[in-house]
């Protein structure tokens, strides 16, 4: 699988939890666009196959006009070949869509919404610094239904400060009158040089404990069972199998292309990502120069790379996988691990895989880390 990624690295205002790299000036848009087509172009020979997936994330993609996108996503199909029923993914703001964005959106071959709600309270939304409130994210969902979309996610945040099980239930009761096909739901992070960082310091946000956040999550997948949402990754959850394509490609460790400031790339062996930095990135491109660092891999960096993404996954890691393509030292640390957990009925096997259970989902991160390679 092939797949494009696109970052749209401007946003109307600033979400307190969010470390994602974006401009609160939108100024220099129109010279992004032109960048971002001129990558394009100049990564012309990344892809030996059809692209089957594109994802247009952010930032906020739909800050874009109409004709902002239609230039990007032509310069698109210039440049790649494209699968005719390729996975285009977009990310938005409930207060940016409107029945005639949709139809844009739409008529661009976008196919897939991701409308970034975060939570129905409108303190919630507040507290995060978000920019929509509760009714306007029930409204987007609907426009975007009534304009034509079928495969609609939406994104919600449990652990957040004062966050009871009340809350988290009626925010999950509302994704199911709303019937949308997928939710990405995410423990509240709190990453350094953010301003909810800074709150937590100071103590002007309190977090729930450890053992509420738990509760929350362990409420969520049996939510999630009882109203026919297949938990697929630990964060993400599908009806009828509409997993998010382009995003298990990253979990399955497959080649992919990121172009815009920030965007990170994947051809295999060496991974690689541009300059975090609006105009250096446009005035490079303007000089035909694409401004990236890269870094080849080491058989220390696969092995840890597909510990983490794969065991996420409902599938797992393939133990023959493993066998074949590491030395015989990590296949024995991965056995040893794997009979400890085991054991402990933190992992379950099915076949060649090794996926956490229940339990173990609870503890994935101290499970990932103990089959990690250190040296």
């Amino acid at each position: 699988m092939s797949g494009l990624y696109v970052h749209i690295p401007y946003c109307a205002k600033l979400c307190y939890y969010c470390d994602f790299h974006f401009s609160l000036n939108l100024k220099t848009r129109n010279g992004f666009v032109d960048a971002v087509c001129r990558e394009l172009q100049l990564r012309k020979d990344f892809f030996s196959t059809p692209v089957e997936t594109i994802y247009f994330g952010g930032g906020t993609p739909s800050l874009l006009t109409d004709e902002e996108i239609g230039q990007i996503v032509s310069t698109i199909h210039e440049t790649f070949q494209i699968q005719p029923d390729a996975e285009f993914s977009f990310e938005c703001n409930p207060d940016d869509l409107t029945a005639s964005y949709c139809e844009s959106l739409l008529k661009n071959g976008v196919n897939r919404l991701s409308i970034g709600i975060q939570s129905f309270f409108d303190d919630d939304l507040q507290l995060l610094n978000r920019r929509h409130s509760s009714e306007s994210a029930r409204k987007a969902v609907r426009i975007a239904q009534n304009a034509g979309f079928q495969n609609i996610t939406i994104d919600l945040i449990y652990g957040l400060p004062n966050m009871t099980m009340e809350r988290w239930k009626k925010n999950l009761d509302e994704v199911a009158k709303l019937n949308v096909q997928h939710l990405s739901a995410y423990s509240l992070m709190v990453e350094e040089h953010t301003a909810l960082h800074k709150f937590v310091r100071t103590g002007k946000f309190i977090l729930p404990s450890e053992e509420s956040v738990l509760e929350q999550f362990n409420y969520l997948i049996d939510w999630a069972k009882a109203n026919d949402f297949e938990q697929y990754e630990i964060s993400n959850f599908a009806k009828n199998g509409m997993y998010s394509k382009h995003n298990t490609s990253y979990w399955t460790g497959k080649p992919y292309l990121g172009v815009g400031p920030s965007a990170h790339s994947f051809d295999g062996e060496k991974r690689f990502w541009n300059i975090a930095h609006n105009a250096k990135y446009i005035a490079a491109l303007r000089n035909g120069v694409i401004p990236c660092e890269t870094e080849i891999l080491t058989t220390r960096d696969k092995y840890n790379e597909l510990i983490m993404t794969d065991l996420r996954t409902k599938q797992g890691v393939n133990e023959s996988v493993i066998a074949q393509n590491f030395p015989p030292k990590y296949v024995q640390d991965f056995l040893a691990c794997k009979a400890k957990f085991l054991k402990q009925n933190l992992l379950q096997e099915n076949g060649t895989f090794v996926s956490l259970t229940r339990k173990g989902i609870m503890v994935s991160d101290m499970i990932m880390s103990d089959f990690f390679e250190t040296e």
